[in-house]
């Protein structure tokens, strides 16, 4: 189940988050399904790849689908714009790291069979919601409902803002964590970013143990 959640997060971070404008449900839907035919081609084809061969396929596809400065600023909410171009660029740096620190152990097993259902999106005047369900090649096996939703860049581009799997908003979860750091330090981005250093190297220990499967 662990590359399952997995692959629905690197689906979500395969594009860019962005301001929202007139929704364009064809294009949403079209979004969510190319992101998902990538992550699931890469990570779910049935193969095993050495952790180090699986951090540089999942940095690369971070690196060539996101747009990190959108997604900061997704995450960090009201504290982003108090940033200096700067901070802003080191913090998507640093959060990028940490992502791939977070998902890549996750990425261990040779599942293949994979499937998304995308369903039909519906309109919400500002932005698109996206319903799937993702199916396990396992006998048995029970489709797992997610959702995606969809806003667009100023110059009309589609990009996912939020993801929920489980009745869990990723973004949301992520704002209220590193929030708590912000509000605690004064808005003062140096806590956060040692904060979410020490869960990188915490994690790559974690990711290079032998118990780890890698």
């Amino acid at each position: 189940m662990k590359i399952l959640r997995t692959l629905i997060v690197v689906a979500m971070l395969a594009v860019g988050a962005g301001s929202a404008r007139a929704a364009d449900v064809a294009a949403a839907q079209a979004l969510v399904q190319s992101a998902l035919n990538e992550g699931v081609g890469t990570f779910a084809s049935g193969r095993t790849y050495p952790l180090e061969e699986r951090t540089r396929l999942l940095d690369g596809l971070l690196r060539r689908h996101t747009e990190p400065s959108l997604l900061s600023a997704a995450v960090l909410g009201r504290f982003w714009g108090k940033l200096t171009p700067e901070e802003q660029s080191a913090f998507s740096e640093r959060l990028l790291q940490f992502l791939v620190s977070s998902y890549v152990g996750m990425l261990t097993d040779a599942e293949s069979g994979i499937t998304f259902q995308v369903g039909a999106g519906e309109d919400l005047g500002n932005r698109v919601r996206i319903p799937a369900e993702v199916t396990r090649s396992l006998p048995g096996s029970v489709p797992t409902p997610v959702g995606w939703e969809v806003a667009f860049t100023p110059d009309g581009r589609p990009g996912i803002v939020d993801l929920s799997a489980d009745g869990v908003s990723l973004i949301r979860a992520m704002r209220e964590d590193f929030g708590s750091v912000l509000r605690a330090s004064g808005g003062k981005i140096e806590p956060l970013m040692e904060a979410l250093q020490r869960k990188i190297d915490a994690n790559n220990i974690a990711n290079a143990s032998p118990t780890s499967g890698n």
